[in-house]
């Protein structure tokens, strides 16, 4: 019973993880997809753990492997950018946390972490449209015009865009949308118009890496450009040799553009390799 048990189980958890290093191993997953891929494992871990048909030993090691995981996972509780993530996909909002079961103060936490950030950070940012002195002189317009003075009044004037609830209750008191892709939805001349300032906080924030793995891999593949003989390549011809490797497996290379990298120089023309070495030398007045 505790061999197959074991046995079993082991592979289970082995697929979860070996599934999750995969998944957050392959592209530059953003922060949205670390909270339900970290939901879903600790639910699969607490409910084998309770399983009665497991032995009493394979269980208590399922616990301990869900201590371990909820002991990282509560570091992202240090962290306010998961939960702004979170908020700011079309397809969560707050909606993710209530269907997981999190606790009402949790959620209002989360509410007013958003909140507190686009007050401080976007809510009086500047946007293409913004005019100083717009509405009043749109409503001395309409003075000007209309001599019946109940086509002035305030209450019976057409709602502006700022009445009722700023951009992100707008955002919040909508359902969520089944949508794969948020920062095209945020991208969107739409969205951006509705929501001038929320679309910008949206982007900055959902375009947050996960993991630093893509980071990882631009160091690793720097290496192997800039070898002990390439040293003294630019950094445009650099920069420009990465883009071409990433851009050629996505099938963005033109011919074109391949003749445009094969003409750059590979040194900079203004470099003296003297002249810096006397300038590191100079610093402390060394005399040569």
């Amino acid at each position: 019973m505790l061999d197959n048990s074991y046995t079993h189980i082991l592979i289970v958890s082995s697929q979860i993880l070996k599934d999750a290093t995969s998944f957050f191993s392959r592209g530059t997953p953003n922060l949205v997809t670390v909270i339900p891929a970290m939901d879903h494992i600790d639910q699969r871990l607490t409910s084998d753990s309770l399983d009665t048909k497991f032995h009493p030993a394979i269980c208590a090691s399922l616990n301990v492997a869900k201590r371990t995981l909820n002991h990282y996972y509560t570091m992202t509780d240090l962290s306010e950018v998961y939960r702004i993530a979170m908020v700011l996909h079309p397809r969560h909002k707050l909606t993710y946390f209530k269907n997981v079961k999190w606790e009402q103060e949790w959620i209002d936490t989360a509410r007013d972490v958003v909140r507190d950030e686009f007050e401080c950070s976007y809510a009086s940012r500047e946007v293409e449209g913004d005019k100083d002195g717009q509405p009043e002189a749109a409503h001395e317009e309409n003075e000007a015009t209309n001599t019946n003075i109940f086509d002035n009044l305030p209450a019976l004037s057409a709602p502006t865009a700022n009445d009722g609830h700023d951009e992100l209750e707008r955002y919040l008191s909508t359902d969520p949308k089944p949508i794969g892709d948020a920062l095209a939805w945020w991208s969107h001349p739409k969205h951006a118009a509705d929501f001038p300032r929320l679309s910008r906080m949206a982007l900055d924030y959902l375009s947050i890496p996960a993991t630093s793995v893509a980071v990882e891999r631009v160091f690793s593949h720097g290496r192997l450009l800039l070898t002990h003989v390439r040293n003294r390549l630019s950094a445009q011809t650099t920069c420009v040799l990465l883009c071409l490797g990433n851009w050629s497996l996505l099938g963005l290379i033109k011919d074109s553009d391949v003749v445009k990298v094969a003409s750059l120089s590979d040194v900079e023309d203004d470099e003296d390799p003297m002249e810096e070495y006397m300038m590191d030398l100079g610093w402390d007045s060394i005399n040569l």
